[in-house]
């Protein structure tokens, strides 16, 4: 997973299958918790879970992930369903693409099955346990219904609905409330392990230390292949989804090794007694303190990084921005720059400020440094205007080709390109400018004026 993540920051292909891996994957992982707490609740309160109704229940789960599958890979919209907004410039979710031929039949095909199911299983559990026994098992069933199958059939079949949480315009965020409800089923139920093993030192110490461990591995990989170091991508641009999806897949790999507990090292782990502890730590104790204290200062590190780089982004930048505070916006997008996290947005917006305060120069510059991180015909566009303001034609030429660079069919672009050649008399230049715009639009009747315009000066440069 390391090295596919540093592949994957510099090639797009392999980020792309990271990242279209972690969103089909996450559903699942999220169903075989959910299933397998509805099991252990069944087994902790003496409910008799036979080989058949375990398979019904097992099938129930299982069918409700199929329609989040279904879903994912055939024609709704990927950032519907999925708890990450894919960067379509660095990444792209790579569906399936089933037609609706064949994904609508079977959609419909696995929801009668997943109600069948659903219904059988609740059924023989009925008859083998008391309401009370069954409950907790009964709200997993129920948020597993809530996560996954009610918002896909809601979306898939078109039903209208007022809730604010299953509307599609509210997909990524309700998905990303799903990913809490998950670490927090994972923090309950390793924490209540970890109480029971005896070394228990307390729910808050526990709960600190996931968070500094989680924050050292969620930032130190984005600052060591942070643009300007190991990397291309900005956090903001692309790069974020990538480390969000590896540090995922990553915890579904672990995960999965640790509470099967087939392998025998990984059992004798979880499982020994306080005075095996040798056993497992044999060799390594000498450095262990020296370690240990490493570990959770880079852990503390991250994570007053992760916190500064919100408070920056999300409370002092905007701030900033409505009060048109120039200065402030330059320390932020600065400060942001030396934890890894700068940002084309963050510098457009302050070039935008600055253009508005008519600092010309300063504002180019902010837009310079904004194509640096990650290069678009927009921020070309304005450094051209900038410098056409300034009648800097030959300026204003050279960022109009670089924003054509990037999209050589940009009728906006190739307009203002014509008529900038035409002010340095570069009648040629301005003429096949002028021609591109108004094959690209010529319903825009200005492009042709322009060009019929054009080449009479051209013919009366050739008469002369």
């Amino acid at each position: 997973l390391a090295l596919a993540f540093a592949v994957g920051v510099h090639n797009a292909t392999v980020g792309s299958w990271i990242v279209t891996i972690y969103v089909t994957w996450s559903p699942w992982h999220y169903t075989g918790q959910n299933y397998g707490l509805a099991v252990m609740f069944l087994r902790r309160r003496g409910v008799g879970l036979d080989p058949v109704t375990k398979r019904w229940l097992h099938a129930s789960f299982t069918l409700s992930y199929a329609l989040t599958f279904l879903a994912l890979h055939s024609g709704g919209e990927a950032g519907d369903f999925v708890p990450i907004s894919v960067d379509p410039v660095n990444y792209q979710f790579m569906r399936i693409g089933f037609p609706s031929t064949i994904s609508d039949p079977a959609l419909s095909v696995v929801t009668l099955a997943y109600l069948l199911t659903t219904g059988v299983a609740c059924a023989r559990l009925l008859r083998r346990g008391s309401l009370r026994d069954l409950l907790p098992t009964a709200t997993l069933m129920v948020v597993q219904a809530l996560w996954f199958s009610i918002p896909l059939l809601i979306r898939s079949f078109s039903v209208g609905t007022s809730i604010e949480p299953w509307t599609s315009s509210y997909g990524t965020y309700y998905f990303m409330w799903i990913a809490i409800g998950h670490s927090a089923q994972y923090l309950w139920i390793t924490s209540y392990y970890a109480h029971g093993k005896g070394n228990w030192t307390g729910q808050p110490r526990y709960l600190v230390k996931a968070m500094l461990a989680g924050a050292a591995i969620w930032t130190i990989p984005t600052l060591i292949f942070a643009p300007g170091m190991l990397g291309r991508l900005p956090f903001d641009g692309g790069f974020a989804v990538l480390a969000a999806s590896t540090v995922n897949l990553h915890h579904f790999v672990l995960d999965g090794a640790i509470w099967k507990l087939r392998d025998g090292r990984v059992a004798r782990l979880l499982l020994r007694n306080r005075g095996d502890a040798s056993e497992v730590v044999s060799g390594v104790a000498p450095n262990r303190s020296w370690a240990s204290r490493l570990v959770w200062t880079a852990g503390a590190v991250s994570l007053a990084i992760m916190f500064f780089a919100q408070w920056q982004s999300e409370i002092t930048i905007p701030s900033a921005a409505v009060r048109g505070d120039t200065a402030q916006l330059t320390d932020s997008a600065d400060r942001l720059a030396w934890i890894g996290r700068d940002s084309a947005k963050i510098r457009r917006r302050l070039g935008d400020t600055l253009a508005r305060q008519n600092n010309v120069e300063g504002a180019i510059r902010q837009y310079e440094r904004a194509n640096d991180i990650r290069a678009t015909v927009s921020t070309w566009y304005k450094i051209a205007q900038l410098h056409a303001r300034d009648q800097s034609w030959r300026d204003a030429i050279e960022a109009y080709d670089a924003a054509l660079r990037i999209n050589p069919d940009e009728e906006r672009v190739l307009y203002q390109l014509g008529l900038a050649r035409l002010e340095i008399d570069d009648l040629r230049g301005a003429e096949a400018a002028f021609e591109h715009a108004a094959r690209i639009n010529p319903e825009r009747t200005i492009n042709q004026t322009l060009l019929e315009r054009t080449r009479s000066l051209i013919r009366g440069a050739d008469d002369s």
